[in-house]
């Protein structure tokens, strides 16, 4: 009989997945990563992240998808479900991040749910209920323009209840700032006042342990990734996991390309940085909705770097105002339905015609439409190395490193740092303190 798995995640989108499972990785967690549950439940593992592509898709589908990952964990036994989302909260004005945690909350039988989006290491905090990155507040940053999940409101007790039917509640800096015991105090007075959807101011990454150890023994946690990985040492201390003491990801070798579906301000910096040195491909969304055959002029691009043998960018990114005029013509979900289509052609054109095999891709709903359209399923993790930065390789049928990317995140060098890396065996040790110190 299989050992039961200690933490079982689900993921609304690929890149917080992969970064979710990267960060259990380097704490020396035997992590399991697959694209939508398992056929099949494998031996060895302490935790299991399942990667979906919700966050934006309707309420419905979305909860339907949630809950078959959650049976899938539950059927593996895991002791805690986390259901992750980005740091940003983000979300569409009916959901999904209130919807799907009530759904999993009915499932698990939960009183209530802590709600912690919060990455310090990035300095996006919540106080007072309110997000901040940095000194700015969300609905005052480049996430306002956001081209699928435009967040307006820096109120995210305010944004959740407006997506939720139970009631939702602060849990506020002054008792997160006293410890874990007084995390659960608060949690259990709020739920006799009727708020079951408790969001959790969180400043430090202090703040972030206090809440993992005030939370390991609840069957349903939410959040970004950062709290979660607070969690292995508390596990460590309960005897119910023995860490690795080593690991290693393999490296992979061959062509390289990028592909950019992100409009973030972050990746268009990336995409500055990196094309005075390597060719950089833009498609055209007007000649796309024209019908032009843009798949054929993208590969013939890449089959000139290739041969080249130097690295390319293929992007459906524009500047903010161009986009805003794609969307006028065509339509928000059109716009980016194309675009993702777009890309996941073209991804499948340079992996399997022109045998790219170290692949960066920028953007969460574009990760999950490429991987999909290359049919992945399962992919080996490597440890956190920083915000944007999980590299993982797909051994079938065979071998691709890739990285999947969020768009706001990652230094502006990002693409060309990430892909001569793959090209090298990466042995690591698990990270003792959190965030891990990095050279």
């Amino acid at each position: 009989m299989n050992k039961p798995l200690v933490f079982g995640a689900i993921a609304d989108d690929l890149t917080g997945g992969s970064e979710l499972a990267s960060m259990l990785v380097a704490r020396g967690v035997r992590t399991r990563f697959t694209v939508g549950p398992a056929e099949s439940f494998a031996q060895g593992f302490d935790a299991h992240v399942i990667a979906l592509k919700t966050r934006v898709i309707p309420v419905e589908q979305a909860i339907s998808q949630v809950l078959r990952a959650a049976e899938s964990l539950i059927a593996q036994g895991a002791r805690q479900i986390f259901f992750k989302y980005c740091a940003t909260f983000d979300s569409t004005p009916q959901g999904n991040i209130g919807p799907c945690s009530e759904a999993l909350m009915d499932r698990l039988g939960a009183r209530y749910a802590l709600f912690c989006p919060a990455l310090c290491e990035t300095q996006r905090t919540v106080y007072q209920g309110h997000m901040f990155g940095g000194a700015q507040l969300l609905a005052e940053s480049p996430k306002r323009n956001d081209p699928l999940t435009p967040m307006t409101d820096s109120n995210l007790v305010r944004v959740l209840q407006s997506q939720a039917r139970r009631k939702a509640g602060l849990v506020n800096y002054q008792v997160v700032d006293a410890g874990a015991q007084s995390i659960r105090m608060a949690c259990e007075t709020l739920s006799g006042e009727g708020r079951s959807l408790l969001l959790v101011d969180t400043l430090w990454e202090r703040h972030l342990a206090s809440i993992a150890q005030a939370s390991a023994d609840m069957p349903l946690l939410t959040g970004n990734s950062s709290v979660a990985a607070h969690l292995p040492p508390v596990w460590q201390e309960r005897g119910l996991v023995s860490l690795e003491q080593s690991a290693t990801l393999p490296a992979v070798d061959g062509p390289a390309a990028v592909l950019v579906g992100s409009v973030a301000e972050q990746t268009m910096r990336q995409i500055d940085e990196f094309s005075p040195r390597h060719p950089v491909l833009t498609i055209d969304m007007d000649r796309a909705f024209a019908g032009d055959d843009l798949v054929a002029e993208a590969r013939d691009f890449a089959r000139t770097a290739v041969a080249a043998g130097t690295p390319f960018a293929i992007s459906t990114a524009q500047v903010q105002s161009v986009v805003e005029k794609v969307q006028s013509r065509y339509g928000r979900d059109q716009a980016a339905a194309k675009a993702e289509h777009l890309l996941s052609e073209i991804a499948k054109s340079i992996v399997f015609e022109l045998g790219v095999r170290r692949l960066l891709i920028a953007g969460g709903e574009t990760s999950g439409a490429i991987i999909a359209a290359l049919g992945i399923l399962e992919m080996t993790v490597g440890p956190y190395q920083g915000p944007g930065i999980a590299r993982a390789v797909s051994s079938s049928p065979f071998p691709l490193a890739l990285m999947l990317k969020s768009g706001k995140l990652g230094k502006p060098d990002i693409f060309e740092t990430v892909l001569n890396d793959m090209r090298q065996e990466l042995t690591y040790s698990p990270a003792t303190e959190w965030p891990p110190r990095r050279v």
